[in-house]
């Protein structure tokens, strides 16, 4: 199981710190568990699925299934491997209150199925930016700041290792 709870936490792009902080219990049980010490006990599994709840019990338990549940979820790993569309409610009218009003009543709004028109705005010219340009832009962006001074530029690198750059006064 703590090969699958590792694919779980490469999947959402946690650290186990904060997978346990999501879930709600100590770092070092997470530790624990993904050293192989500890089995993961029911709360640990229990707050596991209640803080993801698309997440297959049985493929968590048992490495049986699919990762996720049918939900529509894209579990390719990667966020920009295709768009997302997002899932239409299967009811016909949404019932929606407002809280906080005594004398406050449901209100029931319809859902249409009728695509809204397309904006399009069209540019006379093609605009062509270089990378260049881009990176001009970008610079007189951050120069003009205003009262604000840069203190710190993170680069972070494709191999997870990073950079701290530091103004010299």
């Amino acid at each position: 199981m703590k090969e699958r709870l590792i694919q779980l936490l490469d999947l959402e792009q946690l650290s186990p710190s904060k997978f346990a902080d999501i879930i709600g219990v100590q770092r070092s049980s997470i530790s624990h568990v993904i050293s192989g010490r500890n089995k993961p006990s029911f709360d640990f599994l229990q707050k596991t699925l209640k803080a993801f709840p698309g997440l297959n019990a049985t493929w968590l338990m048992l490495g049986e299934g699919t990762m996720y549940e049918q939900m529509g979820r894209n579990v390719s790993g990667n966020l920009f491997d295709s768009p997302a569309t997002p899932e239409e409610p299967s009811q016909e009218h949404i019932s929606t209150s407002e809280e906080g009003h005594a004398d406050s009543e449901a209100v029931e709004t319809p859902i249409t199925n009728e695509p809204e028109p397309e904006k399009v705005l069209e540019s006379p010219t093609p605009v062509q930016l270089t990378e260049t340009s881009l990176q001009e832009e970008t610079l007189k962006e951050i120069a003009t700041g205003g009262t604000m001074r840069i203190v710190q530029v993170m680069v972070i690198y494709e191999d997870d290792t990073f950079k701290a750059l530091l103004p010299s006064h």
